[in-house]
């Protein structure tokens, strides 16, 4: 057949190469447009870093050391002595020591009425103008706030020996100095008796963390604390925002900005845990049209989870991507040019490499296609690559697939002969199971005629032998007979094999196989209970479904003794209702591992010791069940394994 040009194997096969070759470029224009949108977020938290490194670093000494003068005056208050001149001399040497590297104003201690042998609560000293401590002895007096209400001392109240907790943002009600506090409870002998705490002063003069910031009008920065009350501006975010909370800013050209980073500091708000406070968390963002800047930015939100203080940054965007452009932009430009080169080369090499052995072996196939049985013959091909080693395997698998079919054949001969003497073997196993049955069954009755025959003797030695006495001897033993009559015409049926299928009921069926398994089920201390919603009849051997029924509950009884189960109970349910008809076989012997139950319908598949079980007991069954029209499954439930038998709808 000839093939026309647009529908040969070059031309598509160049134009799939061209085709990938223009998604090759698009991902890579596209990945490296991606890549410049995300280099935006990672200069600008690298620039970020490096401008607010120094910045970080104080805020973090000055919560250490904060935090550990807090915590040093708690633990002295909880030692003072008695006199009160020794007691102001050692809290005010506390609160003297490395005071001006954190701006600590003023601090002292709160003492419950009870917790001071000396009657004072109060010993709260402010900082003077040669840096040294006054007591101030009418802190109370002049307070227009009850310093119990105040968040500091509720605070402290709350908190474990050794702990410190930051306040919010307030002016003081006696110095007025705007300042945050750090307190920490006092203990003595393990009971608390009050608070100690140092006043940080937020003044322009005492925030030298943030006094290094640069003035440019090309960025800013802002701190609040957790409520978004503003601790320190820069140059710029103060021109521009005049509220004294961030929250208040929004009615100002400046709500752009609010909007993105009140979300921001809520959820870190939020997440603010005991193990975390020490954490640093920071997210950044880009903003179009910085209400601040007048131009795109990126803005960085950094919190401290302990004081829960946020240090707002905003960065021009062209700022941070003016050499990422020129980077970008060139190494674009390369690659297209080198993709346009590889398409070309593509071009040149797919004909002479690809598409000319495949016309070749394409052509050869054409001609041993016209021969006949001569198309068997093997290809030729001068190629020494895949295409060649394609027609290579392509010769060898004829001669596999004909070896292939002929050990097929012979394995499945195997494998039917196999599983042929497997139900043979299982019948005989299954036909001695029931002799010994029968041979349990025959004992008692056996048993009762040889004591008869010696009562007989007995009796007639003593003379009490009359025509009464013989007919009820006679009627006892009659009784006896019947009894093995009636088990000897119930073990050959079992094994009758019906000619016909013919209509039956499995309530029937499962009364057989019980009375056969009775003296067995005895013996193995096994209780049977039968609910009996439907008799359910069907259309089939009443005899091979016995030795479904009869597979299940032996293989209910060896679990039982495999397993050591003391209370021993099988549930034979017969279900007729929406869901259809069903059998269902449950027991309590413990459940079939979970790593073969899937597979225990397959022959030669058993859960029994080796040497113990056949495995195709279970695969006879499926197939009795199919023969029948039903399915047969299992699933482990409650403490052992239920066996269900669907059928189809008649």
């Amino acid at each position: 057949m000839k093939v026309k040009w647009y529908h040969s194997v070059r031309m598509k096969l160049i134009g799939f190469f061209i085709l990938i070759n223009m998604l090759f470029l698009l991902t890579i224009v596209t990945t490296f447009f991606l890549l410049r949108e995300n280099k935006i977020l990672e200069n600008a938290s690298r620039e970020v870093a490096l401008s607010t490194s120094k910045i970080i670093r104080d805020i973090s000494r000055m919560e250490s050391i904060a935090e550990e003068k807090t915590m040093v005056l708690a633990s002295v208050a909880g030692k003072l002595p008695e006199e009160p001149s020794v007691r102001q001399e050692i809290i005010s040497a506390v609160l003297s020591s490395d005071s001006r590297d954190i701006g600590l104003v003023s601090g002292g201690i709160w003492l419950e009425e009870n917790g001071s042998n000396d009657g004072n609560e109060i010993l709260f000293f402010n900082r003077n103008p040669k840096n040294g401590f006054d007591l101030i002895t009418d802190y109370q007096q002049k307070s227009s706030d009850d310093y119990k209400e105040m968040e500091f001392y509720r605070l402290g109240r709350i908190l474990k020996d050794g702990e410190t907790r930051w306040t919010k943002v307030y002016d003081d009600p006696v110095t007025h100095v705007r300042m945050i506090t750090i307190v920490s409870p006092i203990y003595r002998n393990g009971k608390w008796i009050g608070v100690a705490s140092i006043d940080l002063d937020l003044s322009a003069h005492s925030r030298s963390h943030i006094k290094d910031l640069s003035n440019s009008e090309h960025s800013y920065l802002m701190m609040v604390d957790g409520e978004e009350r503003f601790i320190g501006k820069s140059a710029l975010a103060q021109k521009r925002i005049q509220a004294e909370k961030l929250s208040d800013a929004k009615s100002s050209k400046s709500v752009k900005l609010i909007d993105l980073i009140e979300p921001i500091l809520k959820r870190y708000q939020s997440e603010t845990t005991p193990d975390r406070k020490r954490d640093i968390q920071s997210s950044v963002f880009l903003l179009k049209d910085d209400p601040l800047l007048d131009d795109d930015s990126v803005v960085a939100v950094y919190h401290f989870f302990h004081t829960g203080w946020n240090l707002i940054i905003g960065i021009p965007k062209e700022r941070v991507l003016a050499q990422n452009d020129k980077t970008f932009f060139t190494v674009i430009s390369i690659i297209v040019v080198l993709t346009l080169l590889a398409m070309l080369a593509g071009y040149l090499l797919l004909g002479r490499i690809f598409v000319k052995p495949i016309q070749s072996i394409s052509k050869q196939l054409e001609e041993k296609f016209n021969e006949g049985e001569a198309h068997y013959d093997r290809l030729q091909c001068s190629d020494k690559g895949e295409i060649g080693s394609l027609v290579q395997n392509l010769n060898a698998r004829t001669t596999a697939l004909e070896k292939a079919r002929k050990r097929e054949a012979q394995e499945t001969e195997k494998r039917i002969a196999n599983e042929k003497m497997l139900v043979q073997q299982s019948k005989m196993a299954a036909m001695g199971e029931m002799m010994d049955a029968a041979a349990h069954q025959w004992k008692q009755p056996l048993n009762a005629l040889t004591m008869y025959n010696e009562l007989l003797r007995i009796d007639a030695e003593e003379g009490k032998v009359d025509q009464a006495y013989l007919e009820e001897f006679r009627q006892n033993m009659q009784v006896q007979i019947e009894h093995m009559i009636t088990t000897l015409d119930a073990f050959r049926s079992f094994f009758r094999p019906n000619k016909q299928d013919q209509r039956f009921q499995l309530s029937d069926v499962i009364d057989s196989v019980l009375f056969l398994t009775r003296d067995e089920l005895m013996k193995n201390a096994i209780t049977v209970t039968i609910e009996r919603n439907d008799p359910i009849e069907i259309t089939g051997s009443e005899n091979e479904f016995k030795h479904l029924i009869l597979n299940i509950i032996s293989n209910a009884k060896d679990a039982f003794n495999d397993h050591h189960i003391a209370q021993r109970k099988i549930s034979i349910r017969l279900i007729n209702d929406e869901s259809g008809k069903r059998v269902e076989i449950e027991d309590n012997a413990g459940g079939i591992p979970k790593e073969i139950i899937d597979d225990i319908f397959k022959a030669n598949v058993t859960t029994k010791a080796e040497g113990k079980g056949t495995g195709i007991g279970l695969y006879m069954s499926t197939t009795i069940a199919e023969k029948h029209h039903a399915t047969l499954h299992v699933e482990n439930r409650g403490e052992g394994a239920c066996f269900t038998i669907r059928f189809d709808g008649d």
